[in-house]
């Protein structure tokens, strides 16, 4: 399966433009065979804290349903970072959309970002739940950003059948070497495929670093540039995935009964 990370900069609040952004590249990605295309977090309104606070709630409905319509009319699966409103706040959320128009997977960040660059806890709440879907024979699993730094997000979607990892992100310049060592990281140690899809542009003191990617399950890595917008495409080849984990079950040599202290957050002395 051919599947491409669209790398884009966005206008913060400007829903209509960015949407905009978003149809031609999924024209774009069509038209090269692509069946699943991935945007950076926040497509729709820009990762923009007051943006975001200000219109988050108003723009989802129609946000939906132009996702909807182009994932339907160009008969793709469509991954998309957005501003997800629900009971409990709004979340920043990446959503899947199937090639008939219906929603395959939401999944709502767990680890929101807080630190002197941003913080989306002022805006966001957090997701507790871990989301994977399946299209066309392939398991996918969903994360945002921050999550990267949590490897076991990624070990827990793996031991769930995922065979292929989407990444979506609004990574800054000034920390991307961080971002290509966690994202081949993950897919190393998981033994999966890794698309992730980064942002371009600059938001005053918040540049974005781009370098959106597709890593195999081998290590090897296809890498956009640092400031261009584009599509960076990957073939998800189940057969060479069944090869390295035969050559190497690294899963299988797990010892997950000496792992508790860790998962478990213990402080007891090791």
């Amino acid at each position: 399966m051919k599947i491409a990370a669209v790398q884009l900069s966005g206008l913060p609040g400007d829903v209509s433009g960015n949407l905009d952004k978003i149809s031609a590249a999924v024209q774009t990605g069509a038209k090269a065979s692509c069946r699943l295309l991935l945007f950076p977090e926040i497509s729709d309104l820009g990762y923009d804290m007051p943006s975001i606070a200000l219109a988050g709630r108003d723009w989802w409905p129609r946000v939906r349903d132009r996702l909807m319509a182009l994932a339907r009319e160009h008969d793709i699966c469509l991954v998309c970072g957005v501003c997800l409103p629900g009971p409990d706040g709004l979340a920043n959320a990446l959503v899947a959309f199937g090639p008939t128009g219906d929603i395959l997977a939401r999944y709502r960040k767990i680890h929101l970002f807080t630190a002197t660059d941003a913080d989306e806890t002022e805006v966001f709440s957090p997701g507790s739940e871990i989301v994977c879907f399946d299209f066309e024979g392939v398991r996918f699993g969903l994360s945002v950003c921050y999550d990267l730094r949590f490897p076991e997000l990624y070990r827990v979607q793996a031991l769930h059948g995922c065979q292929a990892m989407l990444l979506a992100s609004a990574w800054p310049k000034r920390r991307i070497d961080i971002w290509q060592t966690l994202c081949a990281a993950r897919a190393l140690e998981n033994q999966c495929f890794l698309l992730g899809a980064n942002r371009i542009g600059d938001q005053g003191a918040f540049p974005f670093g781009g370098r959106s990617l597709f890593v195999t399950p081998g290590g090897e890595i296809t890498l956009a540039s640092a400031d261009q917008e584009g599509v960076i495409t990957g073939t998800v080849d189940l057969a060479e995935l069944a090869a390295i984990r035969q050559n190497i079950p690294a899963l299988a040599h797990r010892r997950p009964e000496l792992y508790a202290k860790v998962v478990d957050n213990s402080t007891e002395s090791l």
